[in-house]
């Protein structure tokens, strides 16, 4: 008898344990679910707010977001809302936020141009890692200097030394010009900066300082008058001025000069 009273109460410790470590587990779970489907149910977005976006329209932007106005706060993940903004080439990184007053707030950074790339005497607008942004609309005037003759997937190497170029000029403002600014080579080493008819042979690499040698020699040109047709800046100790003939029959000279 005294056994079988022991076990009736073992069984019962027993019950109150199962209750005391799943019950509570159990509601906890299942008024954390109502909270969330009340929530998505009557949480819904009354505001889309764009922060950083220039060239994107909110109207574009909203479209390819894939969240809408009055659609459900937390029917899309702030992942999936990246994943849209992140079709648009002009989008290099976005930040998502949710706040529970319906707001959504998408902090946009968008990708600067900073040249044209002509390709078939099209002309596509690139930033400075070379990534294709939009051909350029026609009547749109920039004054951006122009890859022309350099194929990105035929020509990889010499393409992605022509950006580098690019993003050097654009980042140092070096050369000032008042006519357009051509980029052209087959290879890397064959780079050539044309301004106002005029060739600079840039090459590859140290590009700086090539530009600071540059704005030493254009001074000399003009200090000198003189009329060139092109300046060659590939060598370490020496810039090669070419003149242009100025009568029929005469012979160029290439002249040094020091830094």
């Amino acid at each position: 008898m005294a056994i079988r009273n022991l076990r009736t109460l073992q069984r019962r410790k027993e019950k109150k344990r199962f209750r005391f470590l799943i019950v509570p587990p159990l509601i906890t779970i299942a008024l954390c679910l109502s909270v969330f489907f009340l929530a998505k149910q009557f949480l819904v977005v009354r505001e889309i707010v764009f922060i950083g976006n220039h060239h994107l329209k909110n109207e574009e932007l909203t479209a390819i977001c894939r969240i809408k106005k009055n659609g459900e706060l937390f029917g899309v993940s702030g992942r999936d809302i990246y994943l849209g903004l992140e079709q648009s080439p002009w989008v290099r990184d976005a930040v998502v936020r949710k706040e529970l007053s319906g707001r959504v707030l998408v902090k946009v950074t968008e990708r600067e141009p900073v040249a044209l790339l002509n390709m078939n005497d099209k002309l596509f607008l690139i930033d400075n890692e070379g990534f294709v942004l939009e051909q350029m609309k026609e009547g749109t005037i920039l004054l951006l200097p122009v890859i022309k003759g350099i194929d990105p997937v035929r020509d990889g190497e010499t393409y992605t030394e022509a950006v580098r170029f690019v993003k050097v000029l654009h980042d140092k403002r070096v050369v000032s010009y008042q006519g357009d600014a051509e980029i052209t080579g087959r290879r890397p080493e064959d780079i050539t900066l044309k301004i106002d008819k005029m060739d600079i042979k840039v090459g590859m690499g140290d590009f700086e300082k090539k530009l600071a040698r540059l704005a030493f020699v254009r001074d000399e040109i003009q200090k000198r008058n003189m009329n060139v047709e092109y300046i060659d800046l590939r060598f370490a100790n020496k810039i090669i001025v070419k003149p242009v003939h100025e009568e029929a029959g005469e012979v160029g000279q290439k002249q040094g000069a020091g830094q």
